[in-house]
């Protein structure tokens, strides 16, 4: 295959890599300069970096992870680079954020080729030590990271071509198949669990077990002591430096020996266990085993109460509890255990869980496992096998708790085309696995007002015509009330019959049916663009998604009006600043787009935009808002006191939890611990310079963990202000919804049908689903076309991570080097140029349910 054929086939590859043009430098001539010392080329490209990135940040995303990302894509199609590699070159000089490639060759001699451009990699630091002033170990060092990030979540095909014996070999990384699926199963089952907890109360909830040593924890140096010490006193020289470690039980001792080439020491495995150290400074060398602190926080997600269970001793308790917290997990439970048979002991323990149920069990110990299997038939218990120790256990299990991120990563093997990640909640991506792009920015198109019209016109005449046909398809007959509801609960309009049935629907339609006038609607939004970490997006004005939300509902009227001439007219309350204070400016900005759209999508006379205050200060029912900031106070006195002594900023797990037993919240109001995870995700971030999801992104990884030593200080204190924020906004959002029960605004909304964008709506309100497939309102994330050219709505970073490309307003503004995409789209959809193509301009359309 030849790189044209590769690149046209493979979009990721084409956003870094291009063929041989005029503007471009090879790398070898941008580490060497005519005299010692002089990097001229390499100066003059850092020079051009945009002002907000530091040099080193800049080398590694504009010039090395182009540079991986080309390479490991080639050799996923059994190609190398052939001839020159180089730096393609904008205007002044500066990096584009791609790489040129002459040509391409088989992939012959691989280990070879990485050593080489290793090399390379390490005359770049070396370089770059001349035009940063940085040390050459921290330039390599960002280097290696990006290195580390391309190698990780491989396919076993991928990962089979860079077999040898090469620099990068332990950087090399696949999630096994099994291993996914079991660790997905679990994770399943927990959420089918905790779903039927909320709708039955009284059944048990679920709980997972995780044992601790060769399972979450990798003993590695005790037991590389331990083995030391006993080929010390036996003389076997091997014992120093195996190329393997042993597991703690018999069965995995003569694998160990196997493994080393070993034919003594059959009768040492007594001796290596007394060996193994078990004091409090031993117990800190240990590590974490890779993917449980994710999984365990996933777990949590998903509605389960974890629990370490170990065979470790009461008499360790103290340091293990030290270790587990220095990790950023010492908020769960930890059972230690007493002398006496661990397997019996573990199942007491877990017998002492009253109102739990437990759903998956993980343990290296196979007399342990047939225990738990024993004790707890409907549990799925699951063995461990840590790389790097052996087990004489068979390749069912798992190695590590990690599985593949979702979306499946572009370019590894894996999936070729760009996904949406369909979650409900920025919680539910792994935010720090996710590749940030920050070159795609660059690679985006500005539509010309021609065709951002084209768009709009076509996806207006699309949605109407398809309503009419909706409607059409239903018999009025004698009674119009049970024709219209049938229309607005609809699939394209994502309702609930169950939460809002025909009855409810006599209340709301039967006086506006009989009187032939529209049916009133209300809804509470658009608020804001949460844009303040720029993970969801990346500017604060309505684009695609609001506008499709309009268009969505000029669906519905016209589906209406097949049965009920008059339609309907939709009341939008706007909550900007009602329950978290937002700056004026940035509201009027939002909402005068927002009435731009109303305007271009023909919605003048069905939609009407009102302030929330302003609504309730004209309505006659509504108290007097003058009581507001009094009525605040009692309400955030009330929850403070509630809430006294927590510290989130000390155990924020446990906060929350115990946050949730004393919540003061009243019937049919939210519930605190439940809104602070939605809070925590539309905080205001600022943005630190350079990649403008970089630093949210670090922060977001896991913003519960305050304690992890392996996390830099900074991160951390950003962590706890974040929390301490969330703490306080939830507070006040809350504390806000009890004052408007108090004055009586609920009225604002008795007037018609109240429609719902939650997923879960409170019975006898009609759940609307403007963006069919996304479960995220429209100004929660950022517009998107599925590859059906559906309108969808997104979070930035997963797109970015897929290599969705940006679309451009014309004329829209720039804030801090960088404007919001008004959409964002699959790169089929846009010509070699980068042009939208016809395909898009004119057939963007509603997703039909």
């Amino acid at each position: 295959m030849g790189l044209r054929s590769a690149l046209a086939d493979d979009a990721l590859l084409r956003l870094y890599c291009a063929p041989v043009q005029r503007d471009w430098l090879a790398l070898g001539d941008l580490v060497r300069g005519d005299f010692p010392g002089d990097v001229l080329a390499l100066k003059r490209l850092v020079a051009d970096r945009p002002g907000d990135w530091t040099a080193r940040d800049h080398l590694a995303e504009f010039v090395v992870r182009p540079l991986l990302i080309t390479f490991r894509g080639l050799l996923a199609r059994g190609s190398l680079p052939a001839g020159e590699v180089g730096v393609e070159l904008g205007p002044e000089s500066s990096a584009t954020g791609r790489v040129v490639v002459e040509g391409v060759r088989p992939a012959a001699e691989v280990p070879a080729a990485i050593t080489a451009l290793d090399g390379w990699l390490t005359e770049l630091a070396a370089a770059g030590v001349l035009v940063t002033g940085e040390e050459q170990e921290r330039i390599r060092g960002a280097f290696d990271e990006v290195v580390s990030q391309e190698l990780r979540n491989l396919s076993a095909e991928t990962a089979a071509r860079l077999a040898g014996d090469h620099p990068w070999r332990e950087f090399v990384h696949v999630v096994g198949a099994r291993q996914h699926e079991l660790l997905r199963q679990v994770l399943r089952t927990v959420r089918e669990r905790s779903a039927r907890c909320r709708r039955e109360s009284g059944l048990p909830r679920p709980l997972v077990a995780v044992d601790l040593d060769f399972c979450a924890v990798q003993p590695r140096q005790r037991v590389h002591e331990a083995v030391r010490r006993v080929g010390a006193a036996h003389g076997i020289a091997e014992f120093a430096d195996p190329a393997v470690l042993p597991g703690l039980y018999p069965a995995g001792w003569r694998p160990f020996l196997a493994r080393n080439g070993l034919r003594r020491g059959a009768g040492l495995h007594a001796e290596y266990r007394r060996n193994i150290a078990w004091h409090g400074e031993a117990l800190l060398t240990d590590t974490l085993a890779p993917g449980i602190k994710r999984y365990v926080r996933d777990l949590e997600q998903a509605g389960a109460r974890v629990v370490w269970l170990t065979g470790r001793r009461h008499r360790v308790r103290a340091a293990t509890e030290e270790f587990l917290a220095g990790c950023g997990l010492g908020h769960l439970d930890l059972r230690t255990s007493d002398d006496g048979p661990v397997a019996e002991r573990k199942v007491a323990a877990l017998r002492e869980f009253h109102g739990y149920e437990l759903v998956a069990a993980f343990d290296d110990s196979a007399a342990n496992r047939a225990a738990l299997r024993t004790a707890f038939p409907g549990a799925l218990v699951i063995p461990v096998r840590l790389p790097g120790f052996t087990s004489g256990e068979s390749a069912d299990g798992i190695e590590t708790f990690e599985s593949l991120p979702h979306p499946v990563p572009l370019g590894r093997g894996h999936a070729r085309e760009p996904q949406l990640s369909h979650v409900t909640s920025l919680s539910g991506l792994r935010v720090g696995e996710l590749s940030t792009r920050p070159t795609i920015w660059g690679r985006g198109a500005e539509l010309t007002a021609a065709e951002q019209a084209r768009i709009v016109d076509s996806l207006v005449a699309t949605a109407v015509t398809s309503g009419r046909k909706l409607g059409s398809a239903i018999t009025a007959g004698a009674d119009r009330v049970r024709a219209v509801w049938q229309v607005i609960t609809a699939k394209p309009f994502g309702a609930s019959r169950s939460a809002y049935p025909l009855a409810v629907a006599e209340r709301d339609l039967r006086g506006p049916v009989e009187a032939g006038e529209p049916i009133p609607f209300v809804v509470v939004g658009p608020s804001l663009k949460q844009d303040g970490s720029r993970l969801k997006a990346l500017g604060g004005l309505p684009d695609l998604a609001e506008l499709a939300m309009l268009v969505r509902l000029r669906q519905l009227d016209a589906a209406v009006r097949q049965v009920h001439p008059p339609g309907i007219r939709v009341r939008a309350l706007t909550d900007a600043s009602h329950f978290r204070f937002r700056e004026p400016d940035r509201c009027a900005a939002y909402h005068r787009e927002f009435a731009r759209q109303v305007a271009a999508v023909g919605a003048a006379d069905l939609v009407s935009v009102e302030d929330f205050d302003d609504a309730a200060d004209a309505h006659p029912a509504c108290g007097d808002r003058s009581q507001r900031s009094e009525l605040l106070r009692a309400h955030r006195e009330r929850y403070e006191a509630a809430f006294a002594g927590l510290d989130v900023l000390r155990n924020p797990g446990a906060a929350l939890a115990e946050a949730a037993t004393r919540d003061p919240s009243a019937a049919g109001q939210p519930r605190f611990a439940e809104l602070f995870r939605s809070v925590l995700h539309a905080v205001d971030i600022p943005c630190h310079g350079g990649d403008p999801l970089a630093w949210s992104q670090r922060i977001y990884a896991d913003p519960f963990d305050l304690t992890d030593r392996s996390t830099p200080a900074e991160v951390r204190r950003a962590r706890g202000d974040l929390l301490v924020s969330a703490w306080r906004e939830t507070i006040t959002y809350l504390a806000n919804k009890h004052v408007d029960a108090d004055l009586g605004y609920q009225v604002l909304w008795r007037e018609g049908v109240r429609m719902s964008l939650s997923i879960r709506p409170t019975p006898g309100r009609l759940r609307f689903v403007p963006l069919g497939g996304s479960g995220v309102m429209p100004w929660h994330g950022t517009a998107a076309l599925n590859g059906n050219q559906e309108v969808a709505v997104d979070y930035a970073i997963s797109l970015v991570d897929q290599g969705f490309r940006p679309l451009y307003a014309p004329g829209g503004p720039t804030r801090r080097g960088l404007r919001q995409p008004w959409l964002m789209v699959p790169p089929a959809l846009l010509d070699p140029e980068g042009r939208p193509t016809e395909r898009l301009l004119s057939s963007t359309r509603l997703r039909p349910k």
